[in-house]
């Protein structure tokens, strides 16, 4: 059986646009944009199934956000919702889920991190008050 061209219609008038869908060139996906409303009083962010992360996202006080509001661009191959929370596959079968946490809890786990990453360049440098010196942690 062979394959037949698909057949397009001609405008009836001439110069008239044809009707097709709109398209999205690769080069512009959105695949993780939310069409809902979002607090500015919140951090929002996409955090994947896997392993424990849910768990360990609830545990930091984050929630998670629901409704049937649109994610990024359409796709054929992907599911429908499994229930009220907003989600969207991420690949390798594993699913996103978004979550949001208010922006005061988030600066707060920011400035933990900050303070750690502060602590461990502190410590890759010589203590000139202490007798080290040098160059401290090179890269040869």
């Amino acid at each position: 059986m062979a394959l037949e061209p698909i057949k397009t219609e001609a405008p009836k008038t001439p110069g008239a646009p044809v009707h097709r869908p709109k398209r999205t060139p690769l080069s512009k996906r959105d695949r993780l944009s939310y069409g809902g409303t979002m607090d500015p009083n919140r951090v929002y962010r996409f955090i994947n199934d896997k392993d424990d992360r849910l768990a360990q996202a609830v545990d930091g006080g984050w929630s998670f956000e629901e409704g049937k509001d649109k994610i990024g661009d359409p796709r054929a191959a992907e599911g429908g919702a499994i229930d009220s929370r907003v989600s969207k596959p991420v690949g390798g079968n594993v699913r996103g889920f978004l979550m949001s946490i208010p922006k005061d809890l988030y600066d707060e786990d920011q400035e933990a991190k900050i303070a750690t990453i502060e602590k461990t360049e502190a410590a890759m440098k010589p203590n000139k008050k202490e007798g080290q010196y040098g160059d401290g942690l090179t890269n040869t």
